[in-house]
């Protein structure tokens, strides 16, 4: 089945009154943008349409882009949808205070764009799942979309889709001949890449700083065959700890965090690594420990998350993964 058919079917064939479009909590720039990218679509294809766009929270590098947009979003809702469209969602847990409408809608009208590994959603059975590991951003593709559709956006709409690819890219730390193509298509339609950019540069708080240097000094590392495996623990700012770590040297950096009941890993990893050892973090690595520890696991090749609703002893975890990737590296090296 073409899925982006079946995606690009269900949106222009239906026949709505009401649709919600819900990005993950903390919703951050990718997730944001493609929602109200999403949310230009519909109103173009659905003039009559009324869109709510869901959102729990909103981290600190999206508040800028939020600003400079000045459109109107809901916290809560207790309406009644013929459509919802889930946008940049790896994992059900990601929906936060929404999950409950998600699970009690109906299932076939829920369709869901994404851009992480594929996970089954089989606790929400969603029946129209268009998903891309390979393309940078769920902006990217919301913004193919756009052009799919033959439609012109608002030079606004078309910088936070560009904030969007840039923030989720880490700056085209990644980048392919599609999304070449694709970020030429924005130039010509008068994108403003300086706007872009700087709806996502924020100064370092405080608070990142200390978690970042925290994290630091609580290194762990192994180093297996030719690479470099560092393992860390910080309270806050997982992610970006993570990628100071590779800043100073490591191939891959696992950041292990705690909250309430609930046990966190985030890994980042060098491309060199992905590239060399083929190990994709998201499906191979968090995935497994998801189905071990009763989880929910999920990301990208060099970038991805592990939640477990339950609080795991850290060096339990450590030795599980240590063992898992040293497994995988060993496989690697023997089939050379």
């Amino acid at each position: 089945m073409n899925l982006k058919k079946e995606f690009l079917k269900r949106l222009k064939k239906g026949k709505f009154k009401n649709i919600a479009i819900i990005g993950h909590s903390s919703v951050d720039p990718d997730s944001i943008a493609s929602s109200f990218g999403m949310e230009f679509i519909v109103k173009e294809l659905h003039p009559t349409t009324n869109v709510d766009i869901l959102v729990d929270g909103v981290s600190k590098h999206t508040t800028k882009l939020l600003s400079y947009f000045e459109k109107d979003y809901r916290e809560e809702s207790n309406s009644k949808y013929d459509l919802i469209i889930i946008v940049d969602v790896n994992v059900p847990s990601q929906l936060g205070k929404f999950s409950d409408l998600i699970k009690s809608h109906k299932k076939e009208s829920i369709i869901l764009i994404d851009h992480h590994t594929p996970t089954d959603f089989e606790e929400l059975s969603v029946p129209i799942q268009y998903i891309e590991e390979d393309r940078t951003s769920t902006s990217e593709m919301v913004w193919e979309l756009i052009l799919d559709f033959s439609l012109k956006p608002p030079v606004k709409l078309l910088n936070i889709l560009l904030a969007g690819i840039i923030y989720d890219s880490r700056r085209f730390y990644t980048l392919n001949q599609t999304t070449l193509e694709l970020l030429n298509k924005m130039f010509q339609q008068g994108v403003d890449y300086d706007i872009a950019i700087s709806l996502i540069q924020k100064k370092l708080e405080e608070s990142e700083r200390i978690a970042r240097i925290k994290c630091a000094t609580r290194i762990k590392y192994e180093k297996i065959l030719d690479w470099i495996i560092v393992w860390s623990r910080v309270g806050s700012h997982e992610g970006s700890s993570a990628r100071a770590i590779l800043d100073l040297g490591a191939d891959v950096a696992l950041i292990y965090s705690t909250r309430s009941k609930e046990t966190r890993l985030n890994v980042r990893a060098t491309n060199k690594f992905h590239r060399e050892t083929e190990i994709h973090f998201g499906r191979d690595i968090m995935k497994k420990l998801s189905v071990e520890f009763s989880g929910e696991g999920g990301g990208h090749s060099t970038a991805a998350a592990l939640n477990i609703p339950s609080l795991i002893n850290e060096e339990q975890l450590k030795r599980v993964v240590f063992d898992l990737i040293r497994k995988y590296l060993q496989e690697t090296k023997s089939e050379e």
